[in-house]
């Protein structure tokens, strides 16, 4: 056995330890080669993103070819779902011989700018060329130099102007400000606005002395507006550093709740009257500590709705401030054990509250509730074993709601996106999307067109147009994909194994080295995140995976990732919420049995040479799941880990561990920790502060570990490039030194 000394790996050094060399060769340079930026020369348009016109189904959208394809400018398209027709919104040859019959000489087409404004018939878009404007008919394919004519200088107003254009509101000195357009005379409402008890949505001093807006909202009556200020003056503070920073290292003090802080954030509801130039503070009280939001609603009259929320993030409130007496009235009581689901929850006040749709998974399940505007529980609009997501559109007209489903579709992977139309009354639902695929649709302003984006992992997407009722009018998209196979690029495999319970489906996908050999033995990786807000295994087609997995597979490994009990709010409520109060752990065993089955299922898998690594949350994961079971995973990648929950936000650790369960720290598993370990940590991180990796190097060094230390000088927590690229390249050659000895 070799015998090495205690050492910390550093920022940008290259010195490392890891398992004993016996044999060290150069690594194969494949980096770069399969990176998200060159996979996307290989493609065109992979997504359609509809711009509707007017109000109507008709849209423009892009549809470009690969890199190098034939043109070099964005490929403009109109399409016109009742007439089933997909055209180029410009004739580009027939512009540039326009532009010649006007102009008299020859045009450089590379000087043409074609621009989607649309004039207000919706007939003609601009083409600009040498500073000159031309309306072009693209039905007609006319082309009409527009007649010069001078513009009225557009005047700007800093603040939130009221919908008559006769009042301004805005923030100066944090304090609150009403001006009269008219005449510009100013009245301050406020006298008591400080740093961090602000009416200005810049909170601090850095421009407390000039007008800035604020975030007052104004009804349409321009009678009245309403303003939520945050009070965060005795809130506590984290800092972080800049090194890059010239010609000084800057310093950064921000304001951060940590989870049990006696001082959080406090809510103050104002209500505005013009007629009277002044503010009413409404007591809008009702839990101590509790969370305060405005639910933006159209056609308000007399009421304003808010959202207040427990401190134990178990309970909220709907309840309703009347504008001309201030009286505040409970209408829905919520509550939902451990914790409620933020993620899908939703409320949609209609009608000027006369009705509204109320998310909650009090069946087990997540589904709609249709209730009246005294708070009267009418039915349920979606109900049974499946979960009824985000909504797309509401057409209140028709008293029919869009949205996202999970789960109804039988034999079908519970993560796949489906649209579905349920009317109020909470009789009929229909399926609008039917494609074994995940969907992403975009609804036309009329209600009478969607644009269906659909694709899996390992089918490549499509894009058509369907009607209300889901009958499909025409394809829009189909890209060609030619180059990107004949590159080398191979699509992840999807997979499922069991939860340790033995009964709960996990989902998870697999990154094969391209020139896989099923005759040979390969290390695992796996890339994990435990949630419990998402999960990172994809369900669309994808160049870009987050975390660059194909390029950690092309050196030689089979990479992995699986979802975790606990770890999705798409499923039911007792998956999501499984992992309360175990924040640290609860993942673990699930990723180590479903390895296990993977290992069971495939020769190829070498389940002595097992890796892990995750970022966030999966940065801590990975720490813990190499102390937890460090006979079974054998090396360990953490980036930006929130090692000590008690160091991250107050949200995430009041909401998942609650208020009676300790914390579990990785620090305090440092002492069994077996396998080489790299951490990863950047230097100017609000979301998870770097202390939290600086508390588990102590940990370790203190345990007298081994293990490697990479600073990233000036990032945040979502890394930049080059530093993205570079922590890649070094995680990748991590892996290599550990299990194949390659230096």
């Amino acid at each position: 056995m070799f015998r090495f000394k205690k050492y910390i790996f550093i920022a940008l050094c290259s010195v490392s330890i890891c398992l004993p060399a016996f044999a060290q060769q150069k690594l194969a340079d494949t980096a770069g080669h399969f990176s998200p930026a060159n996979l996307l020369k290989q493609v065109g348009t992979m997504q359609v993103i509809p711009f509707f016109i007017k109000g109507t189904g008709k849209f423009w959208m892009i549809d470009n070819p690969p890199e190098g394809g034939s043109q070099s400018l964005s490929n403009y398209y109109l399409v016109d779902p009742a007439r089933k027709m997909k055209q180029p919104l410009f004739d580009k040859a027939n512009i540039e011989k326009s532009l010649y019959s006007i102009l008299k000489q020859p045009v450089e087409a590379s000087k043409i700018q074609y621009q989607t404004n649309f004039s207000a018939d919706g007939r003609t878009v601009e083409v600009g060329y040498h500073d000159q404007t031309y309306d072009y008919n693209y039905l007609t394919k006319k082309l009409n130099k527009r007649a010069t004519t001078k513009l009225e200088t557009p005047v700007y107003h800093i603040g939130d102007l009221s919908p008559d254009k006769q009042w301004l509101l805005y923030a100066r000195h944090h304090n609150l400000y009403l001006k009269r357009i008219a005449d510009s005379t100013e009245k301050v409402l406020t006298t008591d606005g400080a740093e961090n008890f602000s009416f200005s949505i810049n909170g601090t001093d850095n421009f407390a002395e000039t007008n800035t807006p604020t975030d007052a909202y104004w009804l349409p009556d321009s009678k009245h507006f309403y303003v939520l200020r945050k009070d965060n003056r005795k809130v506590g503070t984290m800092t972080v550093t800049n090194s890059l920073m010239s010609p000084r290292p800057y310093v950064n003090t921000y304001v951060y709740e940590l989870p049990g802080d006696k001082e959080v954030v406090q809510y103050d509801f104002f209500i505005g009257d013009v007629a009277e130039q002044r503010l009413q503070k409404i007591d809008i009280g009702l839990w101590p500590d509790q969370e305060v939001s405005v639910v933006r609603a159209s056609g308000l009259k007399d009421e304003i709705f808010l959202l207040r929320r427990k401190r134990t993030r178990d309970e909220l409130d709907l309840c309703a401030v009347n504008l001309h007496t201030g009286k505040v009235r409970s209408i829905i009581h919520e509550v939902s054990k451990p914790f409620i689901n933020e993620d899908l929850f939703n409320v949609s006040i209609l009608q000027s509250g006369k009705n509204i749709i109320w998310w909650s998974d009090r069946s087990g399940w997540g589904h709609y509730y249709l209730y009246n505007g005294a708070g009267e529980l009418q039915h349920a609009i979606t109900s049974g074993n499946w979960t009824a997501g985000k909504i797309v559109a509401t057409d209140t007209l028709k008293q029919e709601l869009y949205f996202y489903g999970y789960g109804k579709e039988k034999d079908r992977n519970p993560y796949y996106s489906f649209l579905y139309k349920a009317d109020f009354g909470g009789k009929k639902q229909v399926l609008l999307s039917p494609e074994n695929a995940t969907h992403q649709v975009f609804m036309s302003p009329d209600f009478q067109y969607f644009v269906d984006n659909y694709s899996r992992i390992d089918l490549k997407p499509k894009a058509v147009v369907r009607d209300n009722e889901g009958k499909k009018m025409l394809e829009v998209l189909n890209p060609d994909l030619t180059k990107l196979y004949a590159y080398g690029w191979k699509p992840a495999e999807p997979f499922t194994v069991k939860a340790k319970d033995g009964v709960t489906d996990l989902y998870g996908l697999m990154w094969k080295p391209f020139n896989f050999d099923p005759n040979k033995k390969y290390p695992v990786i796996s890339q994990v995140y435990p949630g419990p807000f998402t999960e990172t295994v994809w369900t669309q087609f994808t160049l870009i995976d987050r975390y660059n997995n194909t390029e950690l597979a092309q050196d030689g490994f089979v990479v992995v990732v699986m979802g975790h009990r606990g770890g999705s709010p798409y499923r039911n409520a007792a998956y999501y919420k499984y992992g309360y109060g175990n924040i640290r752990d609860y993942a673990l065993e699930d990723d180590k049995y479903g390895l296990e089955q993977l290992g069971k299922r495939y020769a190829f898998m070498d389940m002595d040479k097992i890796g892990i690594y995750g970022h966030s949350g999966g940065g801590m994961m990975a720490v813990a799941a190499l102390a937890t079971y460090p006979d079974f995973y054998k090396a360990a990648v953490s980036s930006s880990g929130n090692h000590d929950n008690t160091l991250y936000n107050r949200t995430w650790g009041e909401s998942y561990q609650g208020f009676d369960k300790p914390y579990d720290l990785n620090q305090s598993l440092a002492k069994n920790i077996k396998g080489p370990l790299m951490l990863v940590a950047a230097e100017s991180d609000e979301n998870v502060n770097p202390a939290a990796t600086m508390r588990m190097v102590n940990a370790l060094i203190l345990a007298d570990k081994n293990f490697e230390l990479l600073m990233l000088p000036g990032q945040h927590h979502t890394y930049e490039e080059p530093y993205k690229a570079y922590y890649e390249k070094r995680t990748r050659q991590f892996f290599s030194k550990c299990f194949f000895h390659v230096y």
